[in-house]
């Protein structure tokens, strides 16, 4: 018998999406072109290193922009 270790799938083979904090775009999570970021124990997905970067840079301001 095989031995799984470490996190299942149990997704559904649909993509998850994200909402870009910077510009508000969709993002696919599992080929973010601008990559992910931790901020305040959450993780964030982005469109493109200009908004990874903008973000960043102030992350607050971009949090408190969707709350």
């Amino acid at each position: 018998m095989e031995e799984s270790y470490g996190l299942q799938d149990y997704s559904d083979g649909q993509p998850t999406f994200s909402t870009d904090p910077v510009c508000g775009m969709k993002v696919n999570e599992a080929d973010a072109p601008g990559g992910k970021g931790h901020y305040a124990g959450e993780l964030y997905y982005f469109c493109s290193d200009t908004c990874r970067k903008a973000f960043d840079e102030d992350p607050v301001r971009y949090i408190a922009r969707g709350a």
